[in-house]
C-alpha cells in the first residue's frame, strides 16, 4: 500500500512530467516534511533548474509578514490596532473614520490602486516612492464606509507599510529583517527592490505559444503589499513559527486568524470543520499558494515562476492526499497526428472568446486569470466522427470539439485545470 509520501511524490512528479508544473513545492505534516522538491527551470533563458532553495517573488504572501510587523508593534505598545489613520496621515480623506484594523482585514473601503485602468499598461512599469503611490490613490472615492464591508485592497497594505516606517523610524525592509527574518533565521527571504542583486532569484515567465518572459514590473513600490521574495524552505520555517506562536503571544496570533468577512490579518480564513489559513499570491511571472491547517499542523506551499500554473488546485490536491482522499491523476497520453485545420475558428460564450488557429500546430487563445489572454498549443489525444479531444500544453486544460455530420466543429467544451466546464459555440 502506498504511503502518503509516495502518493505526494507520484502526484507532483506526474504533474511535472506532463509539463504542468514548474516551480517548487513543500508539504509538512505534524512537524515532518513529506515533500520538498523543485521542478523545471528558474530561468528558461539560462537553463537553470528550480530547487527547494530557489527564491521566488511571493506576491501577496507578503501581506502576512506586513500584518505580523504591525501586530508586533502593537504588542510593544508602539501603536494600537484600533488607532485611526489621523495620527499617521493627517491629511488622508476620512482618515479619522478608518483604523489600522480596517487596513489589516480589508474593511477600510479604500480603493485598490492595482485595479485602476492604467496600472497594467503604464504605472506598474514606472518607479515610484511609497508616498507617491499613496498620493495616487488617497483622493479616490471610498468603495464603502469603513467597517461595513470587505474589499481586497493593496492600497491598504501600502498604508500599513508607511505606518511601520513612521512608527519604527526604519525602512520597511530593515524592520522586517530585524524583527522577523533575523529572529527566525530566514536567510533566503527579503523585500525585493528590483535593483539589488538577489542570488538564486527565479525569473518570472508567462506563456504565449511557448514560455516567454513576463511583462516588466518596477519593484520600487510593491513593498508590504506584494514585494517580497522567499523559498519554500524559508516559508515553511515561517509557518512553523506561526504554528508555535513564537513571534507574538497566542491572543494576538488568534486575532490574526479571526475572520472578518473571510479575511483576518494578512490571511484568508475559512472556519469550517478544520480552520484553514491561506493566501494566494501573484506578481508578474509568479503565482503562489500557501495553506495552513493550524490544528492539524499541516502546511502546503506551492511556488511557481510560470504565472498560469493552477497553484490553488495543486495545493488542494496535495491537501486531499494528506487527508486520505481521492485525487484525479494525470494519465499518460500520446498526441495523435490528425488533420486539425478544420477546427480553426472563433468560439463564443457570452463575452468570453476562445480563438483557435493553426500554424504548423493547433493553438488556442483563451482568457485566464483577470481575463488576460494566453496562447497555448493544443495536442489532439482522441478523435472520432463526433468529437476531437485536445490537451493544452503548460496547463492541464481539456478541449472537447463537438463535430457535425460533416466533421466540422460546432462547439468546444473547455474543462479547465480546476475542473470547471464551459461551453463555447462556434461563431458562424
Amino acid at each position: 500500500m502506498k504511503t502518503k509520501i509516495s502518493m505526494l511524490n507520484d502526484y507532483i512528479e506526474n504533474l511535472a512530467a506532463h509539463n504542468y508544473f514548474n516551480g517548487a513545492v513543500l508539504v509538512g505534516y505534524k512537524g515532518e516534511v513529506l515533500l520538498k522538491k523543485g521542478f523545471g527551470f528558474s530561468s528558461f533563458q539560462y537553463d537553470l533548474p528550480n530547487t527547494p532553495a530557489t527564491k521566488f517573488r511571493i506576491g501577496s504572501l507578503t501581506k502576512a509578514f506586513t500584518a505580523m510587523a504591525i501586530v508586533k508593534l502593537h504588542g510593544k505598545g508602539a501603536l494600537n490596532l484600533d488607532d485611526s489613520l489621523d495620527p499617521f496621515f493627517p491629511d488622508y480623506p476620512k482618515g479619522a473614520s478608518m483604523t489600522i484594523r480596517h487596513l489589516l482585514n480589508h474593511s477600510s473601503g479604500i480603493a485598490n490602486f492595482t485595479s485602476t485602468p492604467d496600472y497594467w499598461t503604464k504605472t506598474m512599469r514606472l518607479p515610484a516612492t511609497l508616498q507617491e503611490v499613496i498620493e495616487s490613490f488617497q483622493s479616490m472615492p471610498l468603495e464603502f464606509e469603513p467597517g461595513t464591508n470587505m474589499s481586497y485592497s493593496n492600497s491598504g497594505y501600502l498604508l500599513l507599510t508607511a505606518i511601520i516606517e513612521k512608527v519604527s523610524g526604519m525602512e520597511f525592509a530593515d524592520f522586517l529583517q530585524k524583527e522577523i527574518f533575523d529572529e527566525l533565521g530566514l536567510t533566503s527571504t527579503g523585500v525585493d527592490n528590483g535593483r539589488s542583486i538577489v542570488k538564486s532569484l527565479a525569473q518570472g515567465h508567462t506563456v504565449w505559444e511557448k514560455v516567454v518572459h513576463t511583462d516588466y514590473i518596477d519593484m520600487s513600490f510593491p513593498l508590504g503589499a506584494y514585494g517580497m521574495y522567499s523559498t519554500v524552505e524559508d516559508l515553511y520555517q515561517w509557518c512553523q513559527a506561526l504554528l508555535k506562536n513564537s513571534l507574538i503571544d497566542k491572543n494576538l496570533q488568534d486575532q490574526m486568524y479571526t475572520s472578518t468577512n473571510g479575511y483576518g490579518f494578512g490571511w484568508f480564513i475559512e472556519d469550517g470543520a478544520h480552520k484553514e489559513v491561506s493566501h494566494f499570491g501573484d506578481i508578474n511571472g509568479f503565482v503562489n499558494q500557501l495553506v495552513m491547517y493550524p490544528e492539524e499542523e499541516l502546511v502546503v506551499i506551492v511556488l511557481s515562476n510560470i504565472n498560469i500554473t493552477p497553484v490553488m488546485q495543486i495545493s488542494g490536491d496535495l491537501i486531499r492526499i494528506v487527508f486520505g482522499k481521492e485525487v484525479e491523476g494525470f494519465p499518460p497520453f500520446k498526441p495523435l497526428k490528425i488533420e486539425s485545420k478544420n477546427l480553426v475558428g472563433t468560439y463564443l460564450n457570452g463575452e468570453e472568446t476562445v480563438s483557435i488557429s493553426f500554424d504548423k500546430e493547433l493553438y488556442a487563445i483563451v482568457p485566464k486569470l483577470y481575463g488576460v489572454p494566453y496562447k497555448f498549443k493544443l495536442l489532439p489525444t482522441e478523435a472520432d466522427q463526433a468529437r476531437v479531444v485536445c490537451k493544452s500544453d503548460w496547463i492541464h486544460d481539456t478541449y472537447i470539439f463537438r463535430l457535425n455530420d460533416n466533421g466540422l466543429p460546432l462547439s468546444i467544451e473547455l474543462i479547465d485545470s480546476y475542473g470547471a466546464r464551459t461551453e463555447f459555440v462556434r461563431d458562424k
